[in-house]
């Protein structure tokens, strides 16, 4: 059972709505995104795959495969949740893996995912900003993150650049 679902929703609510992570963007831009995380240098979790969810599918989802059957992640994006905010979300069960639910290892997964996914155009990184406004929510609903079982985000994802 996933104890701690309803909290994440609700942390993501406070964290994120409101801010352009919550707009609808086209299904190409958006798959592009993610993959500029998961074939970007600091990936360390599995090969993800991304498709559009059926046509009537109310939300997300994202399939783990195990690591001993090739570890190959499918998510699919439901027409009404095409954001940055569910992309992230749904990279993070990716990396945390099939066994983490939404529990303090996949929010872990989520706030670097988040850190790594704002951050991935040099015009317009937000450095820690959702990071911490996420962290900030997790805490707020009594859901705190950690546990972390891969190497942090560098910072140099997370940084300005100096001119």
């Amino acid at each position: 059972m996933d104890v701690d679902r309803s909290a994440v929703y609700a942390a993501e609510r406070a964290a994120f709505d409101g801010t352009d992570l919550e707009d609808l963007i086209d299904f190409s831009r958006l798959v592009e995104r993610m993959r500029s995380v998961t074939t970007g240098e600091w990936w360390p979790g599995p090969v993800v795959e991304v498709a559009p969810a059926r046509s009537d599918a109310a939300s997300s989802s994202t399939r783990c495969a195990m690591p001993a059957a090739g570890g190959r992640t499918t998510i699919r994006l439901a027409a009404t949740q095409m954001t940055v905010a569910t992309a992230a979300h749904e990279l993070a069960h990716a990396l945390a893996g099939p066994d983490d639910g939404h529990s303090a290892v996949f929010r872990a997964a989520y706030l670097d995912v988040v850190a790594v996914i704002t951050n991935i155009d040099s015009t317009d990184r937000r450095r820690e900003l959702h990071v911490d406004q996420l962290a900030t929510a997790f805490a707020e609903v009594g859901v705190p993150s950690g546990g972390r079982r891969w190497p942090p985000p560098p910072a140099a994802t997370t940084t300005a650049i100096a001119l």
